[in-house]
């Protein structure tokens, strides 16, 4: 599935498309007429972006693992805004935005990941957390608090996979190692 312009980076890609979602005011006639057999849905809604108007019907639809690519890019403000909507999805999807370099899970409750021994990984609140117990990091916590804008960077993977449970809150894991 692509978002809106996203689709015109597929091709280039070799990535197959089933759907073209959004408002449809940056995907190109070329890029369609290269995936006709994609369902292409038009949203006329402006009050939200074209990734959230994609997640909106992958949860409709009843996916709950997605990865998202290209939510990140040459806009800062669109970064964050794209990092800041997951939590409107999470739980009950399991979202991983991915970049070139690096990978983020908005976490609450929960979540094992994997990555090569020696990666960093930061801890980002984005709300007050609350028992908050890291395993198989160089610097483990256990049922620790941490509030909003306090920030757990460069922790080490040492064992993987890793863990990150927070009872209360949630927090953005970066690990900067790319899927």
């Amino acid at each position: 599935m692509a978002a809106d312009g996203g689709a015109n980076s597929a091709p280039a890609l070799g990535l197959p498309l089933d759907v073209i979602i959004g408002d449809l005011d940056s995907v190109t006639p070329s890029t369609l007429h290269k995936f006709p057999d994609a369902l292409v849905v038009h949203v006329r809604r402006q009050d939200n972006t074209d990734m959230e108007k994609a997640l909106d019907f992958l949860q409709e639809q009843g996916f709950r693992k997605i990865l998202l690519l290209g939510a990140t890019g040459r806009r800062i403000d669109m970064t964050l805004a794209n990092l800041t909507v997951l939590w409107r999805y999470v739980p009950p999807m399991e979202i991983t935005v991915v970049d070139d370099t690096w990978h983020a899970v908005p976490v609450q409750g929960f979540r094992r990941m994997r990555a090569r021994k020696g990666t960093i990984v930061s801890i980002l609140p984005c709300a007050p957390c609350q028992g908050v117990t890291l395993r198989g990091l160089q610097y483990p916590l256990t049922n620790a608090s941490l509030g909003a804008g306090e920030v757990g960077v460069s922790n080490v993977v040492k064992n993987s996979p890793f863990s990150v449970t927070i009872r209360k809150g949630r927090a953005l894991v970066v690990v900067l190692e790319p899927l």
